[in-house]
């Protein structure tokens, strides 16, 4: 044996050992780029969907603010607008802004519900026909806040 030879038993632990590291390293790039490839998604979702309120001349936040918000999938906008659920939520954000007996309905901007709209049309358009069938029953008109 030299110097430079080790026992056998000894390289099989050097093979098994760098062959698990290599199984790791090679795990961790396969779940990298899945992630980047869904920030990347939900980064251009956002874009269209800004640029789509900006055309219909409504405020809307910046793009990272809609990707971190919405990400890929629409969040909670896309779950189902049609659930009694959601359609509560909306609902109940038309108000008087009261608590308690002194809230009241209100006629509800129609900006706002506008603004929903061109969400679901970007991130789940299978879901706006829905959407926009709730839309019909509520009181909306130009209003301001």
């Amino acid at each position: 044996m030299t110097t430079g030879d080790a026992p056998d038993n000894k390289r099989y632990w050097i093979y098994v050992t760098a062959g698990a590291l290599l199984v790791v390293f090679a795990l961790i790039g396969l779940f990298t780029f899945s992630a980047i490839r869904e920030n990347t998604d939900a980064q251009r979702k956002a874009e269209q969907l800004h640029s789509n309120l900006i055309a219909a001349g409504l405020p809307a936040p910046e793009p990272d603010v809609i990707a971190n918000a919405l990400g890929d999938d629409g969040g909670s906008v896309c779950q189902d607008p049609s659930s009694p659920l959601i359609r509560a939520k909306y609902q109940a954000s038309i108000t008087n802004g009261a608590a308690g007996p002194g809230q009241r309905p209100v006629i509800g901007p129609r900006d706002t519900a506008e603004a929903v709209g061109i969400t679901i049309a970007t991130y789940c358009p299978d879901r706006l026909q829905d959407y926009l069938s709730h839309l019909d029953t509520l009181k909306l008109d130009d209003t301001t806040k």
